[in-house]
């Protein structure tokens, strides 16, 4: 059983990927394999590059712990989240040399499913240990000093559940649990699937989904979109300073594969009324993927061009074929 926590209901080992999927996961593999061969590369390509093979091969071909190893790690040897080469190819981009709480997560999954013994894993445990603020919240402050009030919810709900999975592996403390119990049931509902996600992930992995907040199926209602779920509601999100609608007035919002099976993970934590409303979307969600495989576009903020990488991701490809799969009967 291989899972990764971002899709953590879907089993690599045994994810039956459908034919168009499967090519366009062939041809990113390829479009990326000069810029590896390179060192122009991310953890997270290493990780997508990694679960793409598996999803396709039942096996990885390529040794991204090598890759890790040559281009992702500094002269200390802490994981980076950027190779330099990446990080120059990048536009005006010159803080590539980052080690945030995804990299280390990031490092610490692909060596534990090589069968890296607990012990060497420990660094990255270590790692995260000194990423923890006195709030709670885990993060490198190195990467950025944003206060913690302005920092996007799914990022830190996200590290929180990633920190968590390392630190548990090696083993938590009861002190260590309280502070992240009493910070994960104190933090009123975001609003956003994704964080609430993530925080169902690290009370799942603190066994205290109790805890959770009671009210989170509103979050699952107003976050429908197109034929499936996004991550947020467009028409209730505002702007942190500005206090007004203007900066996300043009933002567009759009069904997305990785929300949908977050809206599927929350709502089985909900009413069954909650659990139907959800399965019966994503029915109709995999039906409309069977005739429009390809119609799960990337979420653009406004006019924003991206002149760098591809506008879908595996995570995404990979997602709607489960959901076809899955609710496709």
């Amino acid at each position: 059983m291989i899972r990764y926590i971002l899709l953590n209901d879907l089993d690599f080992s045994e994810l039956k990927i459908l034919p168009h999927y499967r090519e366009w996961l062939v041809d990113w593999l390829k479009h990326i394999e000069e810029d590896t061969e390179n060192g122009i590369v991310s953890s997270s390509m290493c990780l997508q590059g990694l679960l793409s093979e598996l999803t396709i091969y039942n096996r990885c071909k390529t040794d991204w712990s090598e890759i890790l190893r040559a281009y992702l790690k500094n002269n200390e040897g802490k994981p980076l989240a950027y190779s330099q080469a990446f990080g120059e190819k990048l536009y005006r981009f010159n803080q590539w040399e980052q080690s945030p709480v995804h990299a280390v997560h990031t490092h610490w999954w692909i060596e534990k499913l090589n069968r890296a013994n607990r012990e060497d894993l420990s660094i990255y445990s270590n790692l995260i240990e000194q990423f923890i603020q006195p709030s709670g919240w885990i993060y490198n402050p190195a990467v950025s000093n944003t206060n913690t009030r302005t920092r996007m919810r799914m990022e830190l709900m996200m590290s929180v559940a990633m920190g968590l999975e390392i630190l548990s592996y090696q083993g938590l403390s009861e002190d260590r649990k309280r502070v992240f119990e009493g910070l994960l049931s104190s933090v009123p509902i975001t609003g956003y699937l994704s964080a609430e996600y993530f925080r169902f992930k690290a009370l799942d992995i603190l066994d205290m989904l109790s805890l959770a907040p009671s009210d989170v199926s509103e979050v699952i209602t107003t976050c429908q979109a197109g034929e499936g779920f996004c991550d947020f509601s467009i028409t209730s999100k505002v702007d942190d300073y500005m206090g007004t609608a203007k900066r996300v007035s043009r933002d567009k919002p759009l069904h997305s594969a990785i929300s949908s099976l977050h809206a599927n993970y929350i709502a089985t934590r909900c009413s069954s009324d909650v659990e139907d409303m959800v399965n019966s979307r994503l029915r109709a969600f995999s039906r409309h993927l069977s005739s429009k495989p390809f119609d799960i576009p990337a979420f653009r903020m406004r006019d924003v061009d991206v002149p760098f990488g591809t506008d879908l991701s595996p995570f995404e490809v990979i997602g709607a074929s489960y959901i076809v799969s899955n609710w496709g009967n």
